[in-house]
């Protein structure tokens, strides 16, 4: 027996599919607008201390990826990381950088946090270039959570020994790792690490506010301006692994982004499709 709810429901629904295109549009924007004012009022404060510890090449930094020899010692970032980072202070405490580039890198990697208004509570780097990776990064971490009570969120890509090393991490602290992020440059296999794999900025965004820590503003600005980017080697790399197909940002379809996400995804897989027709010589 089908209910007086059920009807007033499938009577919506008939008539929200007799709509046109662009009145669909409209009215999803409406709702959006409607759900995002609600959102924005409920505190941040109901989260416990967290901080956020991120890798930086391949992960905020353009480096390996481009294939370009002076991206080693560029400047250029992904686009719309700088953004994330701004967007996440509404509720961490503290953004720790580690990377495995040498002490020598030091002021030139604090010019491109400067450059970018990315504020680094602190900037750990490797004095002893020799020293296994893997390693160093572990103890180094632990140095970190060691010092705070604070929860984390791990930021890193599967170039190197992230995957592993926070893994080893979640496995070492179990109750203070809220996420960890692995930005897919290559797409080595890791899904036996359980982590989380990202393609491009706007996923972590999203990720973050379906966790229920980022409110729906910052997320809609932060899809706005990947959206906006027309430098797809920003988001792509040339040596970054560029899904072809929509199969990887599915979910974000369920998302109350849903159409932004659509939107995104076409332009991510029409470039794609078309990068590599073209035969790359490494």
């Amino acid at each position: 027996m089908i209910s007086t709810g059920s009807i007033s429901v499938l009577i919506f629904r008939s008539k929200f599919f007799k709509l046109t295109y662009m009145q669909r549009i409209w009215f999803n924007a409406l709702m959006k607008k409607i759900l995002l004012a609600l959102l924005i009022t409920v505190s941040l404060n109901t989260f416990g201390a967290i901080s956020i510890l991120s890798d930086l090449d391949d992960t905020i930094k353009i480096t390996q990826s481009s294939g370009e020899p002076g991206d080693l010692v560029g400047m250029r970032v992904f686009t719309g990381m700088p953004g994330f980072l701004e967007a996440t202070k509404d509720y961490t405490n503290e953004l720790h950088v580690l990377s495995a580039s040498p002490s020598i890198m030091r002021s030139h990697i604090s010019n491109i946090f400067k450059k970018y208004k990315i504020d680094v509570k602190s900037l750990t780097l490797r004095d002893d270039i020799f020293e296994d990776k893997f390693q160093y990064k572990v103890r180094e971490i632990k140095k970190i959570l060691n010092r705070t009570s604070d929860d984390f969120i791990l930021i890193g890509d599967d170039l190197g020994e992230d995957p592993e090393v926070y893994a080893e991490i979640v496995h070492l602290y179990p109750n203070r790792i809220l996420a960890s992020y692995i930005h897919v440059i290559n797409d080595r296999f890791i899904s036996h690490l359980n982590l989380t794999r990202f393609y491009t900025t706007s996923e972590l965004y999203l990720r973050e506010f379906t966790a229920g820590r980022m409110i729906g503003s910052r997320v809609m600005k932060g899809l706005e301006e990947v959206m906006a980017e027309t430098r797809m080697e920003f988001i792509f790399p040339r040596r970054a692994y560029c899904p072809k197909t929509d199969k990887v940002w599915r979910w974000q379809y369920q998302t109350m982004f849903s159409l932004e996400a659509m939107v995104l995804s076409d332009k991510f897989t029409d470039y794609c499709g078309l990068r590599q027709s073209v035969i790359i010589i490494p």
